[in-house]
């Protein structure tokens, strides 16, 4: 055996002196890279100049197109969150996403009555938040109030008004604030309409108080006869009937009539009135089945409770309607409304309803049998 291994494994002198030179030069060429770096000097970029051309770049540009991230370059001042301008929080060093979402949230009626109010932002940093709060100077509460009284006193109506006719203007000068006054204008935009002084606590956004001080002044004036179909643009709702007994005639129930249906809340109810109205009124009572999550078993409780005998329903006018108020309808997706305004625009208005088969993109028959009655041609 050690005759076997010395034949096989044995080497001369000069083989053992060439693999120890080589094993060293391996050695030598691995570590020379790690050795050069001691001995070669280092180099560093001065920036100083690229800077400066960036801050005389950013200096001239507008305020608002380059928003100060740098907390260091950020001026420090007290401001009042309540009352400080988008350009102050930019001045302070926030990001002007983080900025329009506090003037967001106060135009909604939010409000900061203590210095910690300031963390609601959601989008406002903690460590942004530690680095203002020495500078948040809240106005007291009392003051607060006087500011926000003030106005509404000297805007107090002069004269009755009709919320059902009252124009923005109007709304504004009785002291409404603006998210209540939209409110109000949405609410009549899809159909709704005051019958009684009462009805104008439906806005959810007005306050008691608010509801209280105009009370006095609303004159509902008579409303006109049941209204006739017209061109869908969120239009009017249909007439409300109270039914205290019988099937209940689902184009002409109010959101009180469907919650006397058994497993129908309040919710479901004006679910049932805000799609009604939406459609441009029922045809048959299975269209209830297209209501958004509503069960299939409540359906089957309540369809011997419920009938249609006014069946007149409003209709979309093809040759004036356009891609917004097509899209408003719950069987008309965007891109369907877009389909149907581009090719009115390309080859001149529809002669009869029957024209939407034309269009390539609409070959589902099925789709067009489901719409047809809710469209026509003036």
């Amino acid at each position: 055996m050690k005759r076997f291994f010395l034949q096989h494994l044995h080497f001369t002198r000069l083989e053992r002196m060439g693999s120890i030179a080589l094993l060293a030069l391996c050695i030598l060429l691995y570590a020379l890279p790690a050795w050069f770096r001691y001995f070669r000097p280092n180099r560093s970029t001065d920036f100083a100049n690229f800077q400066a051309d960036i801050q005389k770049f950013r200096q001239s540009m507008p305020a608002r197109a380059f928003p100060m991230t740098n907390t260091m370059s950020a001026e420090k001042f007290a401001f009042d969150p309540n009352t400080a301008t988008l350009e102050d929080f930019l001045r302070l060093g926030l990001p002007e996403k983080t900025a329009q979402s506090i003037c967001n949230y106060r135009n909604k009626g939010g409000q900061f009555r203590k210095a910690e109010d300031f963390k609601k932002i959601y989008s406002l940093k903690p460590e942004e938040y530690e680095r203002l709060l020495p500078y948040v100077r809240i106005a007291s509460e009392e003051h607060a109030a006087e500011y926000q009284k003030k106005p509404r006193e000297e805007q107090a109506p002069a004269c009755p008004f009709d919320p059902n006719t009252a124009d923005e203007s109007l709304l504004r000068r009785l002291g409404l604030a603006s998210h209540t006054v939209k409110s109000i204008l949405n609410y009549r935009s899809k159909g709704g309409v005051f019958r009684k002084k009462e009805d104008l606590q439906k806005i959810y956004t007005l306050s008691e108080a608010d509801y209280q001080r105009l009370e006095p002044y609303i004159a509902i004036t008579a409303l006109a006869g049941p209204p006739q179909p017209v061109q869908y643009a969120g239009g009017p709702v249909f007439e409300k009937k109270f039914t205290a007994k019988g099937p209940l005639d689902i184009n002409r129930a109010a959101v009180e009539d469907w919650e006397r249906l058994p497993g129908i809340g309040e919710k479901r109810a004006r679910q049932f009135v805000k799609y009604r109205e939406s459609l441009g009124g029922f045809l048959s009572v299975a269209q209830l089945r297209d209501l958004y999550g509503l069960p299939d078993s409540v359906f089957q409780r309540i369809k011997p409770m419920v009938t249609l005998e006014f069946s007149g329903i409003r209709t979309i006018n093809l040759n004036a309607a356009s891609a917004d108020d097509l899209d408003k309808h719950p069987y008309i997706s965007a891109k369907q409304a877009k389909l149907v305004v581009n090719y009115r625009e390309q080859h001149g208005p529809y002669q009869s309803v029957e024209d939407l088969g034309k269009i390539i993109a609409f070959s589902d028959k099925t789709w067009l049998e489901k719409i047809r009655p809710y469209l026509s041609v003036q």
